[in-house]
């Protein structure tokens, strides 16, 4: 499956996903997938969503992956063709609000952390794009990253703001990157993913809140931002990589431009001075 999937041109985080669920799958009936029918597959998914109490995400991908590996590997369609995706719960997202995100980058230490946070709010990228640039993704002339081969292994250009060039400049003067502008140990090679997690698990009790703080939250930040500021939502949507133009209409859920407006009903009682 795994020589399959990669010849495939899939990413390797899918890859690995994939994988990891037919394994997990084989371990729970002790047995090969070959010898694994349609009722068992079913009472599994119930084993993940009842005792393991995953949500509809992660039920989503062992769905997809036993979808991927019976359809493709074993050609016995017959046994997912009755596998439903589980309904998942449209939520808006959590998004910082910008006085939240100047006071979050101001308390890291390392100037390297606030560039690699001022990178993610300015721009909209995925952690995992971050990791990966180098400077030649970086257009001076134009103002512009290329964002090469992000999610989907798509390649796209997002905005470069003239504040975050001169902070980069400032970074490549104090942190001499070769090619990857945040590299690891071995300058060679690109900061892991784990590493800004750290960071932001590190310094999130300094905005006192009880939601989670993930790099894709200053992504989510950055696009309600956009949309409050009234940019045009396809604009965004190219910006953000999106496929799908409902993932980035969410945004005007999470977005305060309307509810402005909106005249409250206790304001309204107590400004008119009525009495009940």
């Amino acid at each position: 499956m795994r020589k399959h999937l990669s010849y495939r041109n899939y990413s390797k985080y899918t890859v690995e996903n994939y994988v990891k669920e037919i394994n997990h799958l084989c371990c729970y009936f002790q047995c090969s997938p070959k010898n694994i029918s349609e009722e068992q597959l079913e009472n599994y998914l119930y084993y993940l969503a009842t005792t393991k109490h995953f949500g509809p995400n992660k039920i989503n991908l062992a769905i997809a992956s036993f979808t991927y590996f019976y359809c493709n590997i074993l050609r016995t369609p017959e046994r997912v063709k009755q596998l439903r995706s589980p309904r998942i719960p449209t939520r808006v997202p959590f998004v910082l609000s910008p006085q939240q995100v100047y006071q979050f980058i101001e308390s890291l230490p390392k100037f390297r952390d606030q560039i690699i946070i001022q990178l993610l709010y300015s721009t909209g990228i995925r952690v995992g794009e971050c990791t990966v640039l180098k400077r030649q993704h970086i257009n001076e002339a134009r103002m512009t990253i290329r964002i090469d081969r992000g999610k989907g292994k798509k390649d796209r250009y997002v905005p470069l703001s003239p504040m975050m060039l001169e902070q980069l400049e400032a970074y490549y003067k104090q942190y001499t990157p070769k090619d990857f502008i945040f590299y690891a140990r071995n300058k060679e090679k690109p900061m892991c993913r784990a590493t800004v997690n750290r960071i932001i698990r590190n310094a999130k009790h300094v905005l006192n809140t009880k939601e989670t703080i993930t790099p894709h939250t200053f992504r989510h930040s950055f696009a309600t931002m956009l949309t409050e500021e009234g940019e045009n939502l396809f604009t965004i949507q190219k910006i953000l990589g999106h496929k799908s133009f409902y993932s980035t209409f969410r945004y005007i859920k999470a977005a305060k431009t309307e509810l402005k407006s909106c005249v409250n009903s206790l304001d309204k009682l107590y400004e008119n001075k009525v009495v009940l």
